[in-house]
């Protein structure tokens, strides 16, 4: 594929399988070069909030989070965290199902929210890593097949979409936001829908984005 081609995909003949990297590899793109260009890097992810469940004292397994489920435990609220390389962030959030129309609208709202130059760096879910948004970013659905994994990159001259490797979540910078989210609400137990709605404004109040910027590329990050 010839270079500055709207879609990327790796070889997955000669390597067998995406290679679990950091973002910070050379190969990906030019880091240094983007932010004298003015492109605005953003680390994307996504949590939920369960109606009807808070966090008990007990003797669990080190690195859990145990809740205690309750009536109506389903009925959640969704929340789609961006967090820029200088500090900005923006939370939008759902009770919807998520799909790929969902990550269009996200890739909207951050244009609208953060300006053009955007480089957006999103995890593997099924609604970020579709042909629509694809076909939306790129003007080509590019694939013949959805669970394609070879696809690093969709881009278009004022918006590129970047992919984590796979199964590797603790990559991604936003997880730390979503530490101090699900922390604020430990032991505050959320009797219904209408309270969640009302409560995620101070959650999202009490987060301290990260440096995503050091987090991913630490050779540029100070």
């Amino acid at each position: 594929m010839k270079p500055g081609s709207p879609i990327e995909r790796l070889d997955l003949s000669t390597t067998g399988q995406i290679p679990k990297t950091k973002l910070s590899s050379g190969t990906r793109f030019k880091k240094t070069d983007l932010l004298r260009e003015g492109w605005t890097f953003v680390a994307v992810d996504q949590s939920s909030k369960y109606v009807g469940t808070i966090d008990r004292r007990g003797w669990y397994p080190i690195g859990s989070d145990p809740r205690r489920p309750v009536w109506n435990a389903r009925t959640k609220v969704t929340t789609l965290g961006a967090v820029t390389h200088d500090g900005e962030s923006l939370y939008l959030s759902t009770e919807e199902y998520l799909t790929a129309e969902h990550g269009i609208k996200l890739l909207r709202a951050l244009v609208e929210e953060f300006g053009e130059k955007l480089i957006v760096i999103l995890d593997r879910a099924r609604y970020f890593y579709a042909k629509d948004l694809w076909e939306f970013v790129s003007g080509e659905r590019s694939v013949e097949y959805v669970d394609d994994t070879s696809i690093t990159c969709v881009r278009n001259d004022t918006l590129q979409v970047w992919y984590f490797p796979p199964r590797l979540p603790e990559l991604n910078p936003v997880e730390q936001c979503w530490n101090q989210f699900k922390s604020w609400y430990r032991y505050r137990f959320i009797e219904d829908l209408e309270t969640l709605k009302g409560t995620l404004s101070s959650a999202f109040a009490s987060i301290n984005e990260p440096d995503i910027l050091n987090y991913i590329c630490p050779s540029i990050g100070n």
